[in-house]
């Protein structure tokens, strides 16, 4: 297993590595390869966890490599030198595997150098392939051209020969979501499968809370506070709902580089006294936060999936979010007001009358409430995910025995 990033309790993709490791050690042997600056984390993590646990290899680029990223180099180009240095470090070692599984990074731009023909190999689930919709780039200012430059490497990545030659060796190519599955080339959409690239643990999924029908109705919005993550957009769209429903409340949990133009909109708009801003908090705080809300704001302009809301629903919190990329994914129209993206004003508008509609409707809060809840537990905990994943490595393995060839040695 391929996870350059891979890190207990950090949240996002290092998680994301963390989880697919050591829930597939329960079916498989598996051993990960990633970082060397990794280890003392993963390596206390295993001693406090029951077996069966992965084996880690750990490796890095040579040190002028390590010290240029620390100086600047994009990391983009050092994960690249990682994954190629990666590739011909065990080269030497892959006629002992049945499988190759490539998990992180999950961009789909760069997934990993894995050409061989044996063992086979999947990648992801891959995410990226989403675009921020063009009419909100004009609010972005000074991080408009990285992410015009970002999306045009997503539109033009289809013809970069290197994912061909990715692609084309792959056994299984697992997609987050649909905008990604839509980069991949049409030759090799018959590889193609669903599967979003995150989860909740057990744990995460709180008990559900008699809906309030008085006083204040509570907004949470959560996230890391930069232009991409919607900040400003939620401000408006709670401006907007207060002026019909001055009942809502909005706590804003999160800090970054957009935080001071988020907290001069609401200045701006006159609802800076209407929030509560708590600033980054400890991942240990967040179930008190979820359980004592009404509704969760989630507004995202460009996302692989969305932690953040996939942990409101297993709280079972109803959301607001919009009709896109991997919100479309987890939310449905049972846990969620689904809103289209078209420009700001428009947006905001309709976030606003979303707002409004829950908050005058305590039951069907209770009914997505319920949705939402029993939507992760069905689809979202990691150990339902983990048996889709070894249903996966089983097919694989059945495929290669029939051909009388090599394939994932079954669990």
């Amino acid at each position: 297993m391929s996870a350059y990033a891979c890190e207990p309790g950090r949240g996002s993709e290092p998680e994301v590595g963390w989880r697919w490791a050591t829930e597939m050690a329960r079916y498989h042997d598996v051993t990960v390869v990633t970082r060397a600056n990794n280890r003392s984390v993963i390596e206390a993590a295993l001693a406090s966890m029951p077996p069966p646990h992965p084996g880690f290899l750990y490796y890095d680029p040579p040190a002028p490599w390590v010290r240029w990223k620390g100086r600047g180099v994009p990391v983009s180009v050092f994960y690249a030198l990682w994954q190629w240095g990666v590739q011909r470090k065990v080269a030497p070692m892959l006629g002992g595997f049945d499988l190759v599984h490539h998990v992180t990074f999950n961009s789909f731009r760069q997934p990993g150098y894995w050409w061989q023909r044996q063992p086979p190999v999947v990648l992801g689930p891959l995410g990226g392939g989403q675009i921020c919709p063009w009419a909100f780039l004009r609010g972005f200012r000074s991080r408009l051209i990285p992410e015009l430059f970002r999306s045009l490497t997503v539109l033009s990545a289809p013809w970069w020969p290197q994912l061909h030659f990715s692609f084309r060796s792959a056994a299984v190519i697992l997609v987050a979501n649909a905008d990604t599955a839509a980069r991949i080339p049409a030759r090799y959409r018959s590889k193609v499968r669903t599967l979003l690239e995150t989860g909740v643990t057990p744990e995460q999924v709180l008990p559900l809370r008699p809906v309030r029908r008085d006083g204040p109705v509570r907004v949470l919005w959560v996230s890391r506070m930069e232009k991409i993550k919607g900040g400003t957009l939620a401000v408006a769209a709670f401006a907007r709902a207060r002026r019909s429903e001055p009942r809502l409340r909005l706590s804003m949990v999160g800090d970054g580089p957009d935080a001071g133009a988020v907290k001069a909109a609401a200045v701006r708009l006159g609802v800076a006294s209407a929030i509560e801003w708590h600033g980054r908090v400890p991942r240990d705080q967040l179930p008190f936060l979820f359980q004592s809300h009404d509704v969760f704001l989630f507004t995202s302009l460009r996302d692989t999936s969305g932690n953040a809301l996939l942990e409101a629903m297993a709280a079972g919190l109803p959301a607001v979010t919009l009709l896109h990329h991997g919100q479309a994914e987890i939310a449905t129209d049972e846990t969620a007001i689904r809103v289209a993206p078209r420009d700001p004003e428009s947006t905001a508008d309709d976030l606003a009358g979303a707002l409004v509609t829950l908050a005058r409707d305590p039951g069907r809060r209770q009914r997505m409430s319920e949705a939402a809840r029993e939507r992760v537990i069905r689809f979202y905990v990691w150990p339902r995910k983990a048996e889709v994943m070894n249903r996966i490595y089983q097919e694989i393995w059945d495929a290669g025995a029939a051909a009388g060839g090599s394939g994932c040695a079954g669990g």
